[in-house]
């Protein structure tokens, strides 16, 4: 589904999803990979995956990460640093209260090359 993958593009900050950096299993799954430019303390969003951008949240994806507005998983917490933390709680405290997608207003955040 890739509205789970845009929604995890922004809530980890992603600076580098690019359109070969999104594949589909023989299983019909949609699998992201690459995410070595993830999770920066300032804001860098770069993906292709602009399709979903001001569209609503659906309601379960939004309850996977509202317990990460309160406290990241200490498995991920002790692989970034207190800014990363705080960046990564306030992206998801933005997206429970926006309930939607993010849009570029800006036309910049797309990586390069594309694919």
């Amino acid at each position: 589904m890739l509205a789970r993958l845009t929604l995890f593009d922004f809530v980890a900050n992603n600076t580098d999803r690019k359109s070969g950096h999104v594949l589909r299993g023989d299983d019909g799954r949609i699998w992201g990979i690459d995410h070595g430019l993830c999770f920066s303390a300032v804001f860098k969003l770069r993906t292709v995956i602009w399709d979903f951008a001001g569209e609503p949240i659906p309601e379960d994806l939004l309850a996977d990460i509202a317990p990460i507005a309160e406290a990241v998983p200490a498995e991920l917490a002790e692989l970034l640093d207190d800014d990363e933390v705080a960046a990564l709680q306030r992206r998801v405290q933005r997206m429970l209260v926006a309930g939607s997608l993010p849009v570029d207003r800006t036309g910049t955040r797309y990586p390069w090359p594309l694919v």
